[in-house]
């Protein structure tokens, strides 16, 4: 802050007038008059009684005038005096005004503060009616914001709206100081023109006189103080002139707050800046030119496993975990010899061996005094994120083979349903002759095959929940590894580890059996040639929220299922890719590759994880995690009394399919019943509608051309209300189809059948429906 003691000494007043030069000029005055009155009296005057009386007449005469002057001179000094003291009085007050403000501008570090003081000090102290900062403002009114006031009375300001553009607002004492950065002084209010728009307030509320000081920094003018007085010409030459340093105290003083409060705000934003650094879960890794590590957060602590302090003052290529590290640590020195940035994903290695990967950006510190000199490495830990996207992917595989499966099981189960059909009806027409009896029964078992292929691709494509029921999954692995120990080599022993009365899962329990065998089998393959162990075990375990290594799984209680092998195990690539559909390692025609597919969406399905792990030459291990409930009860079995098989009603028979609408007619009729056989739906309708009474039951496909089989049958039970009805569907028995067939069975509808079907199946519910024409009918 500067100071100029000397300005502040008010300069004294010159003065014409003191006791010796008014007794200088009394002296002179009698002098002159004695000596030139008296001659000019005698040489006038000759009687001497008249002269005595013009002496006397004289020294009166003298008496008064020289008592006027003497009054007249006397009372100049005094005016000099009261003009003096009014001056000094004036200056003391700017003075003080002065060295206040200074003292509240050198301890005060807010901004608002120091300008809220200022004002108060120069009203209090100082003795002026008003003070008030304004700011100008970068809007397209250029407008003044007051900032800071003190002896605002009946919100005066509020009234101003000045600017310090070149309008007749921009012409006040703020704006004019604003726009010239000069002092603007207007002495007299109530006639200065530049007050016209404000001098009606202005003198309501006692303002006579105003000053309007430049707030500078560097050349620009960035606001005003503006003081206001309640007397005319309130403002010397000497006050103005302190008040000016005063403004340039006060501009100096708004500068090195501001420069204060950004140097705070800096440091708060550093000091932030670090803890976010600290706490990131991204490790960060500084170092210098020579490979020198400066900084480590946290997080590369955890990553690298190696703590800062022995990494900081070290070079990378003494830190220990560089050798474990090396194509990370070679982009890192990459980077200090080019100066360019390198980013990649690494494979590193932690102590025990295992493999983790990270994301890293390797860069030089930008904006330092020396470039180049420091260089950043930012590490994210990625592995559990690649996981998620490799099951992202699997996913996506699924739900491809999912949408291929829905399109091709519908025409390969009808084209099934004709071979099994047309097999088991040659079957009882070769009688006696065992070569082809041999050969059709080996065609109806492919046939059957095919019908659970088809299954498997269609789990694959099931997006609903199956029905499930509580289910013991210790029977379930007892029941499997019985079927497997008479199939197994002796060679392969079974070691079992299973936990009693673990509760049940709520499963269905044909899938379970399925992916029990499925892993078993596999396991048994791999162990083939060199014999082995088949460890199956189970036990609960209960999954914490923070401590769950599969994030697929929700907290909760759990049986974690282990079927590990001591075979030759894979690669990594091979069990990237083991749930993989119709991927397989086994030999061509020994595998399909929808195995471990159909394990993995059963699994998913039934809101459990499954995962695999294995070494080449060290055997595998796949772990199945299903929810666990403690519920034992088991749904009772509905027995189902025997049905005849044969009978002589007439069946209406609608397939577009002419080979499975002609093998149908054939097996119909050969259990006795009288069959009209139609592939054409509208044609079939148009039959109907001939003559209702003469059929007694319709079974019908779904998916036909021109009339659907629920459109055919709402056009039958409109004609004929209470008809029994069998739909069929090539879709086979999925729960999408079980939805359907309810929402047949909701048109009127009484049975739903999925292809392909043997022919027990269909003439038990033929006779069920026949036997008891107003049944509800079950869903196929």
């Amino acid at each position: 802050m500067k100071e100029k003691r000397g300005d502040m000494i008010p300069t004294p007043i010159k003065r014409t007038l003191n006791p010796f030069s008014i007794a200088l000029t009394y002296t002179l005055l009698g002098g002159f008059w004695v000596f030139f009155s008296e001659p000019f009296l005698i040489n006038l005057i000759i009687d001497p009684e008249w002269l005595k009386r013009a002496k006397l007449i004289n020294s009166w005469g003298f008496i008064v005038v020289s008592a006027h002057i003497l009054y007249l001179l006397i009372r100049r000094h005094e005016i000099e005096i009261d003009r003096h003291q009014d001056s000094m009085h004036r200056v003391i007050r700017a003075l003080m005004v002065f060295r206040g403000c200074n003292k509240v501008i050198t301890h005060d570090r807010v901004e608002q503060d120091i300008l809220k003081k200022v004002c108060r000090t120069v009203v209090k102290v100082g003795g002026y009616r008003m003070a008030w900062v304004g700011f100008a403002l970068q809007d397209e009114r250029k407008s003044i914001q007051a900032v800071a006031y003190w002896g605002h009375e009946d919100g005066y300001l509020d009234t101003v709206q000045a600017t310090w553009d070149e309008s007749e607002r921009g012409q006040g004492p703020a704006g004019t100081t604003i726009r010239t950065g000069l002092t603007t002084v207007i002495q007299h209010i109530p006639t200065d023109p530049r007050f016209r728009l404000w001098r009606e307030e202005a003198i309501r509320h006692g303002y006579q006189s105003a000053i309007a000081l430049p707030l500078r920094e560097a050349k620009d003018t960035f606001g005003a103080l503006v003081i206001l007085a309640d007397e005319a010409d309130a403002f010397n030459s000497e006050e103005i002139s302190l008040l000016e340093e005063l403004a340039e105290d006060l501009s100096f003083g708004i500068k090195t707050s501001r420069g204060e409060a950004a140097r705070e705000k800096g440091q708060k934003d550093l000091t932030v800046l670090v803890a976010v650094i600290e706490q990131a879960t991204e490790g960060v890794l500084i170092f210098d030119a020579e490979g020198i590590c400066q900084y480590g957060n946290p997080a590369i602590e955890k990553i690298c496993e190696i703590s800062t302090q022995k990494m900081i003052g070290q070079s990378i290529h003494n830190l220990e975990c560089y050798k474990r590290n090396l194509n990370f640590y070679q982009a890192v020195e990459a980077t200090i010899q080019t100066g360019e940035v390198h980013s990649g994903i690494y494979a590193n290695h932690k102590k025990d061996g295992t493999e983790y990967m990270v994301a890293a950006t390797i860069s030089p510190v930008w904006g330092l005094t020396e470039s180049g000199s420091s260089f950043v490495a930012s590490v994210r830990d990625i592995t559990l994120e690649l996981q998620l996207e490799e099951q992202l992917r699997t996913a996506q595989k699924m739900e491809a083979i999912a949408t291929l499966s829905a399109g091709i099981a519908h025409d390969f189960n009808n084209i099934l349903a004709a071979i099994i059909t047309n097999t088991e009806m040659s079957l009882e027409d070769v009688e006696g002759q065992d070569d082809l009896r041999e050969n059709l029964e080996i065609v109806l078992k492919a046939g059957l095959r095919g019908k659970n292929l088809v299954k498997q691709i269609k789990t694959l494509g099931q997006q609903t929940t199956q029905e499930r029921q509580p289910v013991h999954l210790d029977l379930v692995i007892q029941e499997c590894l019985e079927l497997l120990r008479a199939s197994l080599p002796t060679t392969i022993e079974i070691k079992r580890h299973i936990v009693p009365n673990l509760g049940v899962v709520p499963a269905d329990p044909t899938q379970l059996h399925q992916v029990i065998l499925n892993l078993c089998t596999n396991a048994a393959d791999a162990m083939r040639l060199d014999g082995g162990i088949l460890e199956v075990s189970l036990h609960a375990i209960e999954i914490r929220a923070g401590q769950n290594s599969s994030p697929e799984l929700q907290p909760g209680n759990y049986q974690k299922l282990t079927i590990r092998d001591t075979g030759h195990g894979m690669t990594r690539e091979i069990m990237e890719r083991i749930f993989d559909p119709f991927f397989t390692t086994k030999e061509l025609g020994k595998g399909t590759g929808l195995g471990l597919s159909v394990v993995h969406s059963i699994i998913k399905s039934h809101n459990g994880s499954i995962s695999v792990n294995s070494s080449l030459g060290q055997g595998t291990a796949f772990e199945i995690y299903l929810p666990q409930i403690y519920c034992v009860e088991t749904p009772e079995e509905e027995a189902v009394a025997p049905l005849p098989s044969t009978g002589n009603e007439c069946i209406l028979l609608v397939d577009d399919e002419e080979d499975l609408a002609q093998g149908g007619k054939k097996i119909l009729e050969r259990l006795g019943y009288q069959v009209i056989a139609e592939t054409d739906p509208r044609k079939a309708l148009k039959r109907f509608t001939t003559d209702p009474s003469r059929f007694d039951l319709l079974i019908t496909d779904q998916t036909m051309p021109h009339l659907t089989g629920e459109m055919l049958a709402l056009e039958v039970l409109k004609i004929r209300a209470g008809l029994p009805i069998i739909l069929c569907s090539g879709l086979g028995s999925t729960p999408q189809t079980k939805s359907a067939g309810e929402r047949a069975r909701a048109l009127g509808v009484r049975e739903f059948l999925a292809k392909p079907f043997e022919r027990k199946e269909l003439s038990a519910m033929i006779r069920r429906l026949l036997n008891h024409p107003q049944g509800a009918g079950t869903i196929h």
